[in-house]
């Protein structure tokens, strides 16, 4: 729907507004509280508990966890449904960069795929043979392989997918591999197959295999450090095996964990330098005779490995009186590296962003069911280090619960309100600045189709903006967008929406940029305009999400430039109160593959960091 002018919405705005304000006066509520209609509050069953310190690297402040043995609720892909199957194989997506010609390059393709039907049990072997319309011969890689598959090079052109599915592989399994072509990598074509994995009538006939270690990747840790392996046993026959280390590390814990019975925690500290690793061994529960053995391995630095000349970003900030900060990795204390990432972060930064704990789906994945142990650490942290805690988002479009999505329309009003009151309630001593909208507008500057939307219409802003004001007079209140770092609609739209708000009144503080980039971004003076647009409405703008990814052969030096320049236009601007990553390291980048960041995956500080160093400097 086209941002409009708002008139024919302010009589029921104002009047949900005004309704609110009586009724609260009156003892009641409007959706704020647990009507007939609304979700259960918070009990003392979502309260977390105090972990033990064998299963977390933390220093400094203390880890609580969930209470209990249920299960987070994870994001997973959607259920492809038999209909969906029998529609056939699923068309290609094709990627087609700036500068490509299609008429004389055509897309690259695979030649005779099909869907497929099999057993649990059966072995299955899918060639991939990618070609070129103008005779050459593509690169070809798999988006995800299947725990147990491989998928092997034929050495001529053509590469076999190999895969012996089992119990719990039953269902419809999506499976994707992308071709590039020859001329420009970074024009692909992405091929899915659908393969239904079927029980057969004799049970007997599936072997029953050894299980297997979950992937661990690569990972950096300082000497002296605490380190913290959360192993998991996989077998695909459905059991949950065993794990053993039959040679631990000097000073070592090994302990299953107290929630999931498939996960046993390692916690030790490394006292040298050096490459380190040991054996993991899997025992199947069914044929304890049956194992499988896999090797684990970690990087381990001197001290001095981590130290960085000049000061901290966040003293250099706090001279330009702008903040300096990143998006905190959720349960960061239960990684391998957690403890460099802590102190990395402590050092460097005075505002922190909680990257996923506080989105709805996480936070509140069932009606009455919460799960608060994660931002609660978060906060535990920030405030053990002096740093603010932005949160991030109260209203989104994406990562809702499916009991939230699946809602009837004439309660998610009272769900936004109730979900609101209650996470600002929790956090209202700790968290002084919240994205309250997230990214509500289209590429083309009109309003976001959402459940939100579809409840409220173009009111829902409004409504989210005053409610999140009801609970905090002295809370920072932001909308958050991305691609508004250049001109455009999209811009031109948020304007059109600022400007509406405050024409009736609605309290906003300031906009978020996200700004995810590539090294070819060169629109900074759209940008440095955007800033002036939004700081001219008496706004204050929040870098919310920077990350300059490498793109087109483009290097470091050229990743640097353009994270200098941002950091200028920001200084530039008075109204830029703060400047923070989406990440603090290359290794959990959420765009990891372009290593977009200021730190490698070794925490080591890229020429961005320095360049961001000199900006705040004043060189």
């Amino acid at each position: 729907m086209p941002i409009t002018p708002f008139t024919d919405k302010l009589p029921t705005v104002f009047s949900l507004l005004f309704l609110t304000q009586i009724l609260v006066a009156c003892g009641g509520s409007s959706g704020g509280s647990d009507s007939a209609v609304g979700s259960p509050a918070p009990g003392s069953d979502d309260e977390p508990i105090a972990e033990d310190a064998a299963f977390n690297t933390a220093v400094g402040f203390n880890v609580v966890r969930e209470p209990g043995a249920r299960l987070p609720v994870t994001e997973t892909d959607p259920e492809i449904t038999e209909a969906e199957f029998a529609l056939g194989l699923p068309e290609p997506i094709v990627q087609v960069p700036d500068g490509v010609d299609t008429s004389t390059n055509t897309a690259p393709f695979f030649e005779n795929l099909q869907n497929l039907t099999v057993n649990a049990g059966d072995i299955v072997e899918v060639v991939y043979l990618p070609r070129d319309g103008e005779g050459e011969l593509p690169g070809m890689f798999p988006e995800k392989l299947p725990q147990g598959s491989t998928f092997d090079d034929n050495f001529d052109g053509s590469k076999t997918f190999r895969w012996q599915p089992l119990q719990m592989d039953v269902g419809i399994l999506k499976f994707t591999v992308t071709a590039l072509d020859p001329a420009n990598s970074l024009y692909r074509t992405s091929q899915p197959i659908l393969i239904k994995v079927e029980l057969p009538a004799d049970l007997s006939t599936i072997p029953n295999v050894a299980p297997t270690l979950d992937e661990v990747i690569p990972h950096t840790v300082k000497v002296n450090d605490p380190v913290v392996f959360e192993l998991k046993g996989i077998d695909l026959n459905g059991t949950v095996p065993t794990l053993e280390i039959p040679e631990l590390p000097a000073g070592a814990t090994f302990n299953q964990h107290p929630r999931f019975e498939e996960v046993f925690v390692l916690k030790f500290t490394p006292a040298s330098v050096g490459e380190l690793s040991f054996d993991v061994l899997a025992r199947d529960s069914v044929d304890n005779t049956l194992t499988s053995v896999e090797s684990v391995s970690l990087t381990v630095l001197a001290e001095d490995a981590f130290e960085r000349p000049g000061l901290a970003l966040k003293t250099l900030g706090a001279n330009r009186n702008v903040k300096m900060g990143f998006a905190a990795l959720q349960s960061f204390y239960h990684r391998p590296d957690g403890a460099i990432y802590a102190s990395t972060a402590a050092r460097e930064y005075d505002i922190v962003t909680p990257e996923n704990s506080m989105k709805m789906d996480y936070l509140n994945p069932e009606p009455g069911r919460y799960q608060f142990a994660a931002t609660d650490n978060l906060v535990a942290f920030a405030n053990a280090n002096d740093m603010t805690v932005h949160g991030h988002p109260l209203v989104w479009y994406r990562q809702l619960p499916e009991w939230v999505a699946s809602s009837a329309v004439s309660t998610r009003e009272t769900h936004m309100r109730e979900y609101i009151t209650r996470v600002m309630g929790r956090y209202a001593d700790s968290v002084p600045i919240w994205d309250v909208v997230n990214e509500p507008i289209n590429s083309d500057g009109t309003l976001r189709e959402s459940v939100w939307f579809e409840a409220m219409g173009a009111g829902y802003i409004d409504i989210a903006m005053q409610h999140a004001r009801d609970q905090s007079a002295e809370a920072t209140l932001l909308i958050n967008e991305f691609d508004i770092g250049f001109a455009g609609p999209k811009f031109d739209g948020l304007l059109t929406l600022i400007d509406g708000l405050q024409a009736r009144g609605v309290p906003l503080d300031g906009i978020g940029f996200q700004l995810h980039l590539f090294t070819s971004y060169d629109q900074f003076e759209e940008l440095r305009a955007n800033f002036a647009a939004v700081a001219s409405r008496n706004l204050d703008i929040y870098i919310t999400e920077l990350d300059v990814s490498l793109s087109g052969g483009a290097g470091t030096a050229e990743q640097a430039e353009v994270y200098r320049q941002i950091v200028d236009i920001c200084l530039q601007q008075e109204r830029c109160r703060a400047i923070q990553t989406w990440g603090l390291t290359d290794q959990y980048s959420f765009r990891s593959i372009f290593d977009p960041l200021l730190f490698d995956r070794a925490y080591q500080a890229k020429p961005a960091y320095s360049s961001v160093q000199e900006a705040l400097a004043g060189q």
